[in-house]
């Protein structure tokens, strides 16, 4: 069982919810270094598939070069993190005015993805409408550039600064009362990076 985030991360979590509107994503630091190693650990030991190299209707294809998983153990760790995030957020959300949803935030989607070096990771793309409030990906370990952009082709591509042990937050649909989606996209993997993604998926 995980301790409790300390007071100094809620709040830090609680300014980078409130920027989030502005912002469509950012990061914030997370885990503790003890954390972050055992997490790792627990990835490590995953069964990864391939992703699907192209998704997409012709003239909107995405291009994926990564592994991914959702088969977790129910037992693993990961779901202590997810459950730790979700209570984290919870409390971030209820110190906002106006609050950024009318509903309350919970994570019932979650995934693992791993990007080795060489791989092209995936190009831009929007996450589901099922998807909603807010998108949630802790970075766990390697490099890589996460960055948003305004379109498929990626105009006006905004880098968005994480290190393992960060938590990157996106805005998703009902967001301050904001239906769009942002692209993004991961590029330029030098050292094999995993990331775990926790987002709502209404439609469950």
């Amino acid at each position: 069982m995980l301790e409790a985030s300390p007071p100094t991360v809620v709040e830090s979590l609680t300014g980078g919810l409130a920027r989030l509107a502005d912002e469509d994503a950012l990061a914030i630091t997370y885990l503790t270094e003890e954390v972050r190693a055992a997490m790792v650990e627990c990835c490590e030991r995953l069964a990864f598939r391939s992703a699907r190299p192209v998704l997409g209707k012709p003239g909107q294809e995405v291009y994926q070069d990564l592994e991914l998983t959702t088969d977790i153990p129910q037992e693993s760790p990961l779901f202590d993190l997810a459950h730790r995030l979700e209570a984290d957020l919870q409390v971030s959300l209820s110190r906002l005015s106006p609050a950024p949803l009318d509903y309350p935030f919970v994570i019932n989607d979650f995934i693992v993805q791993r990007y080795s070096p060489g791989q092209n990771g995936i190009t831009p793309h929007r996450d589901h409408v099922r998807y909603r409030g807010i998108v949630a990906i802790i970075v766990l370990s390697g490099s890589g550039r996460f960055w948003v952009c305004d379109d498929r082709k990626g105009t006006h591509a905004r880098t968005v600064p994480e290190s393992p042990g960060d938590l990157l937050l996106m805005r998703a649909p009902d967001f301050a009362g904001m239906t769009d989606r942002p692209f993004h996209a991961l590029s330029d993997i030098t050292r094999t990076r995993y990331s775990f993604g926790m987002r709502y998926d209404v439609s469950l």
